[in-house]
């Protein structure tokens, strides 16, 4: 019998309007999730993920609080409709979201670590501003080829391998552009600067790598319930020492989502869940594993769906909306 794994998205999926579905059909919930996001960031992250702007609920100090709490409390949701894992993972952001939902971190510090990435994150922009760009149609050691020549101008690397042909990479903005201009000429299918915050997952971020590995020595960690599928090392990480480290180390270093995905199938999974917004996380794993499973949950009436295919327990909770 095929394993389950839970996946969480990151930065890039948010929406306005994400979460309206949850409210109309588990008040109570949403607002107990959002009501910890608002408190714990000192921002306005309710209206935001609801009424947006969407420059708003872009800014990585919103979007990250705002992407967590949704998740999780979806996440609930789907417990509560009888869905269990077997592994958790999730994209940059998702990370930490899975560590929370693996149990190696209570709910309260996972919110704190989140709003204080995101606060640092945006921080770090104003100090060494950067970019990132999508690189598709081009194997990942191809793009990594034109990001050693693209390094004549600045510094510029591959910071996630999403799919065998679509590479983000990430950088100072002079390099990022060039590199842009040398994937077209290599025959990329698209070569497109992201509208994101910061250069995340590169050397750029190192001082908030710094930073948020002395935040997390004061959190309490735990052996995590669920293995966690790490972003920097493509391992399970079953220990919560483990999972720290993989935090940390996850803050400047590139996404390995193929290898992520390829590690969960290898080890057993046959059954992808996303829980939260959008479905980025689904369509990428489609196209590493065409094979597996694959479903989006982003509603409770979508989760119900689910619920119903993966012959979980029928609850008035899951089928609601």
């Amino acid at each position: 019998m095929s394993k389950t794994a839970f996946l969480f998205p990151g930065q890039g999926s948010q929406r306005v309007g994400m979460g309206a579905d949850l409210l109309e059909a588990r008040a109570e919930l949403f607002d107990r999730y959002m009501q910890l996001a608002d408190g714990t960031s000192g921002l306005p992250i309710r209206e935001r993920c609801l009424e947006g702007p969407i420059e708003e609920l872009t800014r990585t100090d919103v979007a990250q609080p705002a992407l967590f709490a949704h998740s999780l409390a979806m996440m609930e949701l789907a417990r509560e409709a009888g869905l269990r894992a077997d592994f958790v993972a999730g994209h940059s952001l998702g990370e930490y979201t899975a560590a929370v939902a693996s149990g190696a971190v209570g709910l309260e510090d996972g919110m704190r670590l989140v709003c204080e990435r995101g606060r640092l994150m945006a921080g770090a922009q104003s100090q060494r501003p950067g970019t990132m760009a999508a690189i598709i149609g081009l194997d990942a050691e191809r793009v990594a080829e034109l990001c050693s020549e693209a390094s004549r101008v600045g510094s510029v690397a591959p910071a996630n391998f999403n799919t065998p042909t679509q590479t983000i990479a990430s950088g100072e903005e002079a390099a990022v552009m060039a590199l842009i201009d040398l994937a077209e000429k290599a025959g990329a299918e698209r070569a497109l600067r992201l509208q994101v915050g910061a250069a995340f997952h590169s050397e750029l971020m190192e001082p908030v790598k710094e930073r948020m590995s002395e935040a997390m020595e004061e959190v309490a960690w735990s052996d995590p319930q669920v293995p966690l599928m790490s972003n920097a090392f493509a391992e399970l990480q079953r220990t919560g020492e483990q999972v720290r480290r993989a935090l940390v180390e996850q803050i400047a270093s590139p996404v390995q989502w193929v290898a992520c995905v390829r590690g969960l199938v290898a080890e057993g999974a046959g059954s992808f869940l996303e829980l939260g917004s959008g479905r980025v996380l689904s369509g990428l794993v489609r196209q590493i594993d065409p094979e597996v499973e694959t479903f989006a949950a982003d509603s409770p009436k979508k989760l119900a769906k689910f619920a119903e295919r993966a012959g979980a327990p029928a609850t008035d909770t899951a089928s609601s909306s």
